[in-house]
């Protein structure tokens, strides 16, 4: 018989971005029968097989009123199908989902912490926020942080005991698969994507991936470029690279984002399928984000052999040694993002061996095939404990 395991996001995008390839994983080499739970997203609908399953429900991100109705719906499927494990992360499914998985006597309940929201807030909204983690946890069986940095915080903060959680190899939901950062294409890719943009050769490229908001840090990254541009020698040409969608530019301080978008140094690629070979394109990546459960763009593009510049948050702290395989900055500080894009600037040469270095590093500590084989190992011992348990 089939294991029975259950995947309970929020949104379907978070399924499509961390859980689909160890979906396929779990099923085409470890013998499970794997179901999503989540808002409808129609692109998982392609990925409906025989042993991978999806029920779309009625969610969403945010503040939401629909709480009890959601924990009834996944009670009576939990119910149902008598999953082996009902694992759950994000915010609001994981709340749902602990609770119904809980009431539903679901034996192997898994929290996967991929963030602690209320670090990065203050007053009353903190507060809510943490009583709600520590609700999720004591609802939970057992938990899988997503870095050291964050199981060192959450049992600091009262979060759960040590012995309750564990970080899984190096950390990270997903890890990387190195076989799409190809190497062997990285100049080729690099030229198209600098001739595409109208950058040449020489210039030293910064670059960012991900959503356009506020909380990714991208007014501190604005900041700093600009200062940087009206501060460089003309013979020291620097460009701004920026992966991604408008989604969420209206959070960013509305003066810096009109100057970058008629910055003639800042180059805006919108949403990218192949994002690897736009990384190709940079000497430097940014992530100056004020939270984060662990650091996947950070070495997604470390993968590529570009070294970073990375706010010293819990999660992404994990993902940078200071001066070997990028540089290391404090959160909301765009001084010190400026010190670093001149450092860079001046010493290209150490720009590429650190990048060398951090490719390496991704290899060692984050690639995605014993990442999942280590996954699986855990889920596997997890389910055997429970076996062991009910003769």
């Amino acid at each position: 018989m089939r294991k029975k395991i259950c995947f309970c996001t929020t949104l379907g995008g978070t399924i499509r971005a961390f859980l689909i390839d160890l979906s396929l994983y779990l099923v085409e080499h470890e013998n499970y029968d794997v179901t999503w739970i989540s808002a409808y997203d129609e692109r998982l609908d392609s990925y409906i097989s025989e042993h991978i399953h999806y029920i779309p429900l009625k969610m969403k991100r945010g503040m939401a009123f629909d709480g009890p109705r959601l924990i009834w719906q996944m009670y009576k499927i939990f119910k149902r199908e008598k999953f082996d494990i009902v694992q759950y992360s994000t915010r609001n499914a994981a709340t749902y989902a602990s609770i119904a998985a809980w009431m539903a006597g679901v034996k192997i309940r898994l929290y996967c912490q991929w963030g602690m929201m209320f670090i990065a807030l203050k007053g009353l909204k903190r507060k809510l926020l943490k009583l709600d983690e520590k609700m999720i946890v004591s609802l939970s069986t057992v938990v899988e942080s997503e870095s050291f940095s964050m199981y060192n915080l959450a049992i600091k903060h009262g979060i759960y005991k040590p012995e309750k959680a564990s970080v899984i190899w190096n950390g990270s939901a997903c890890g990387v698969a190195i076989e799409k950062y190809d190497l062997s294409k990285k100049t080729t890719w690099r030229r198209d994507v600098r001739n595409e943009l109208g950058i040449s050769e020489n210039a030293m490229v910064f670059g960012y991936c991900g959503r356009i908001t506020r909380d990714k840090g991208l007014n501190e990254l604005f900041t700093a470029f600009k200062q940087v541009t009206e501060s460089q020698p003309k013979d020291k040409e620097a460009y701004l690279m920026i992966i991604g969608s408008n989604d969420h530019a209206e959070t960013i301080d509305q003066e810096l984002f009109e100057w970058a978008k008629s910055s003639p140094f800042v180059k805006f690629t919108g949403y990218q399928t192949n994002v690897p070979k736009y990384y190709s394109a940079l000497d430097v990546f940014t992530s100056l984000s004020y939270r984060e459960g662990f650091g996947l763009v950070v070495i997604e593009a470390a993968a590529m052999g570009v070294p970073g510049i990375v706010t010293d948050v819990i999660g992404q702290v994990d993902t940078i040694e200071h001066m070997k395989t990028g540089y290391s900055v404090p959160g909301h500080d765009f001084e010190h993002v400026m010190e670093a894009m001149k450092f860079y600037i001046n010493n290209p040469d150490k720009a590429a061996l650190m990048g060398v270095t951090a490719r390496n590093t991704v290899e060692e500590k984050y690639d995605r095939k014993e990442l999942f084989r280590r996954l699986a190992l855990h889920r596997n011992d997890l389910i055997g404990e429970s076996y062991k348990s009910r003769s």
